[in-house]
């Protein structure tokens, strides 16, 4: 063996150990973030970071995104090139799935696996099976607690002045939850300003994202709010999945920020008579940072 034949064997035995040690070593590292908005479809960018750069052409199929367990993203094949080590895919969503995947959410109590899996393939022919997973946690009903406003001056057929009822905060739970609506169930913090108590007898609300009407909702249990005092109001909050889908759109698109906003026609009884108290423009801002905050390693 000449020269030229040792260095061909040294460089092909350097190769080969190196091979050895990348496949043993292949744990893909992939992040994911939202890209292009077009219709109910979503583009989703994952930068998948193979550890070390690729000895051999390798190809990447079936790549899956679940959220609880529901399908939201699929990219088919992927080719990656000898001697890379990072890639960018783009893959695109349905806003149905992403829904789909959210009561799956919530249906585990706001508490869901992550998952991405899918099958390398070195020289497109020796196959490796991959998964990760990171855990989703997150509490959204905490935001209704922010929903609070000042009471307000308001004049009943223009000769009654009351006050309307302090909010306090909105304390709730998931309810029932479907594709036909996404139940509510909470407890309205009141405060009455007035020097006479307030009986509220029903209610009928309005619930907005980003302006767009996802839901509204209806008493289930009154209270008399005492003067100078404080109560509860139990109410049930229904969202509709259809518009929420557009919120959630708009939500994506300002960077996973969002404004809510509730409106709220209060009934009560005063001097006999049931009256109308409106309290409108209760607003807080929701942030998230779903696949921003996802990293499967």
């Amino acid at each position: 063996m000449g020269k030229v034949g040792a260095i061909i064997a040294v460089v092909f035995l350097v190769w080969l150990i190196y091979a050895g040690y990348f496949a043993l070593n292949f744990h893909p590292r992939v992040s994911a973030n939202w890209g292009a908005i077009e219709g109910d479809n979503i583009d989703v960018e994952f930068r998948m970071d193979l550890g070390n750069p690729s000895p051999l052409p390798l190809s990447v199929e079936n790549v899956t995104l679940k959220l609880a367990d529901v399908p939201v993203a699929t990219i088919n094949k992927i080719k990656v090139g000898f001697l890379a080590q990072k890639v960018t895919i783009t893959s695109t969503i349905n806003l149905d799935k992403v829904v789909d995947g959210f009561i799956a959410h919530i249906k585990n109590k706001e508490d869901s696996t992550v998952e991405i899996s899918g099958t390398a393939k070195i020289l497109n022919v020796i196959p490796y099976q991959f998964t990760h997973s990171t855990q989703l946690k997150t509490n959204i009903l905490s935001y209704l607690q922010e929903l609070k406003q000042e009471p307000k001056t308001y004049t009943i057929g223009g000769l009654l002045p009351v006050k309307t009822p302090g909010i306090e905060g909105i304390y709730a739970k998931w309810g029932d939850v479907s594709r036909e609506g996404i139940e509510i169930i909470g407890d309205i913090k009141l405060y009455n300003q007035n020097n006479f108590p307030l009986p509220i007898t029903n209610l009928k609300a309005e619930l907005y994202m980003n302006d767009i009407k996802v839901g509204k909702g209806e008493i289930i249990k009154g209270a008399i709010i005492p003067a100078g005092g404080y109560g509860t109001v139990k109410v049930r909050v229904v969202l509709f999945p259809d518009p929420f889908k557009e919120a959630i759109k708009k939500h994506i698109m300002n960077g996973e920020v969002s404004r809510v906003r509730v409106n709220i026609e209060f009934y009560a009884k005063i001097a006999g008579e049931e009256v109308v108290i409106p309290v409108k423009d209760i607003e807080t801002t929701i942030e998230t940072n779903l696949l921003g905050s996802l990293s499967f390693s």
